[in-house]
């Protein structure tokens, strides 16, 4: 297509690019607006970071890197959180500056959630105006997830779930810019550089969150699947993916390497979790190994000891600490029990190799030994996906003294050796503050009309899932909506996260745990938003397409 004359079509040009300007101008103000609620929202709770049981995994760290002690690893957490604690730290000398810097990051991952939907809403084939409509309606699940008062407990706690949402939304923008340039209209440059990002960004948000596993893999498939086609030369599809993984090895796992201390517990946190989930399975397992085997076996007597305490524990776990919704057991209790954690280097070995072997084989034994009672798990964790509560997408905290005294207590439980005295003493005031607010916290507003809302995407959710499947079908077996694909698959792939870190989550561990279903319900709030738009998109399309009329197509 040739390009018109310049002179004669300045004036045009600059007519028809007006209302362009005007609707990115609005776009932005309501953008401006959505984050300036969310700081005044957020501005209601201290100025001091949360701790918890986990938060010494973080924290001792970042404190001996500071204090000129090494990068050490403390309870099994990878190093990128804590290398962000660290600089946290050193650029701004106190906990305060902890919670201004999530608090920044938190707007950014505002602006990445716009800039997501609005690459996703940039690849619908119709007129500007229908674009910015579509736009506007991203602006909800923005600001629901902002002020989710349960997502700004962890943006305000020293837990990686505080820098989550940035880097996930950095790689999801990453992904769509990947679609546009992939198969909506194919670039070479953009293509190769958005595809490599969104691998890096996926790998980070992977060590920041082990969890996030699968859908580390899920969310990466468009750039997989990117590797067929011809659109773009072979040279650029396979060179994408080459430079995402050697970007993501150079700068998130070489200094891993190079700077960051180990400890035993990274050899043996995974294993020892998966053990205490699939306690009960692998306790039939034990129970069936004891009864094929002779009473001459040396092992017997030793397997039999472990099975004994495994037992006992279990039925502690069961009936005295708030045993989880669908596992009938608390795995935490499990993970802390003295008996179990001396009974099991007792029978495997003390060394973290020989744990980690021991629960590994332990596990894999006993899905082989039951996988219907495996996969019934597996599926009823999955349940809260499937029918998610009110609860995964916004809950409402009006009061968070006693998140304030968890903190103070979770802290004093740990007292840190060898740092340096000026990072001791702002320790301590960091533990004095939270003493104080242990004793009165200031309450939260309450957002009983989006709680409300909340509960009615709970009774949505599946169904609008299904139709999007229906909608992504038609647009491939009617060619009348064939310009509807590229943005199809896009929202498919954002929907990919949500799914991903959920079924991830429900092989290996349980989204009994809310903190691992609030982890993804924005995402997912967010894509069920796209799916909305997609579903209106097609029907409105195939309106007109039936009626003999024809959808204006993106000048």
């Amino acid at each position: 297509m040739t390009s018109p004359n310049p002179s004669p079509a300045v004036p045009v040009r600059t007519e028809a690019r007006l209302p362009s300007l005007v609707f990115r101008g609005l776009e932005l103000l309501i953008l401006a607006i959505v984050l300036t609620l969310a700081w005044k929202s957020w501005s209601a709770w201290p100025m001091v970071p949360l701790a918890d049981p986990d938060t010494w995994g973080y924290l001792n760290p970042a404190l001996s890197w500071l204090s000129g002690t090494g990068f050490v690893q403390a309870g099994g957490r990878d190093w990128l959180y804590p290398a962000f604690v660290a600089l946290f730290l050193k650029t701004t000398g106190s906990f305060t500056g902890i919670v201004a810097w999530q608090k920044c990051i938190g707007l950014l991952s505002g602006v990445l959630m716009a800039i997501t939907w609005r690459c996703w809403v940039s690849m619908l084939p119709f007129h500007r105006g229908i674009r910015f409509a579509i736009s506007l309606l991203g602006a909800m699940p923005i600001f629901m997830q902002l002020v989710n008062p349960q997502s700004v407990l962890y943006q305000m706690s020293l837990r990686p779930e505080s820098l989550l949402p940035c880097f996930v939304y950095a790689q999801l923008a990453c992904a769509m810019g990947y679609c546009r340039f992939r198969w909506h209209t194919p670039k070479p440059l953009p293509s190769l550089l958005l595809g490599a990002a969104a691998l890096v960004f996926a790998y980070a948000c992977f060590l920041l969150k082990p969890s996030w596993y699968l859908a580390t893999v899920t969310t990466s498939l468009s750039v997989g699947i990117g590797l067929f086609g011809s659109a773009l030369s072979w040279r650029i599809r396979l060179l994408t993916p080459v430079t995402g993984i050697a970007a993501a090895l150079l700068i998130l796992a070489l200094p891993a390497r190079m700077f960051f201390v180990r400890d035993g517990a990274s050899v043996t946190l995974l294993p020892l979790a998966l053990f205490c989930v699939h306690a009960p399975l692998i306790d039939e397992s034990f129970t069936a190994k004891l009864a094929h085997l002779p009473d001459s076996a040396p092992e017997k007597p030793r397997l039999q000891h472990l099975d004994d305490v495994l037992k006992g524990e279990l039925a502690i776990a069961a009936d005295h600490y708030r045993p989880y919704d669908h596992l009938r057991i608390n795995p935490d209790y499990l993970l802390d029990s003295r008996k179990l954690n001396t009974a099991i280097p007792e029978y495997a070995g003390a060394t973290p190799q020989q744990i980690k072997a021991f629960c590994f084989g332990s596990f894999a034994s006993a899905v082989l030994h039951d996988p219907g009672a495996y996969t019934r798990k597996v599926f009823l964790q999955f349940h809260w996906f499937l029918w998610p509560d009110a609860k995964t997408f916004f809950k409402d905290r009006s009061d968070i003294t006693g998140e304030y005294r968890l903190s103070a207590e979770s802290l004093t439980a740990h007292q840190p050796t060898g740092l340096r005295a000026d990072w001791q003493t702002t320790r301590q005031h960091y533990q004095e503050d939270l003493a104080a607010l242990a004793k009165a916290s200031p309450p939260l507003a309450e957002h009983p009309k989006l709680t409300e809302l909340a509960r009615g995407v709970t009774r949505w959710a599946l169904p609008l899932e299904c139709l999007f499947l229906l909608a992504l079908l038609a647009v491939h077996v009617w060619p009348p909506l064939c310009n509807l694909r590229s943005t199809g698959w896009a929202a498919f792939f954002l929907f990919l996260a949500p799914l991903g870190n959920a079924f991830g989550v429900c092989i290996v561990h349980a989204l009994d745990i809310y903190r691992y279903r609030i982890t993804y319900g924005g995402y997912w709030l967010f894509v069920l938003t796209a799916m909305t738009a997609f579903i209106f998109a097609v029907a409105g399309q195939a309106l007109y397409r039936t009626a003999g009329k024809i959808v204006p197509q993106r000048s």
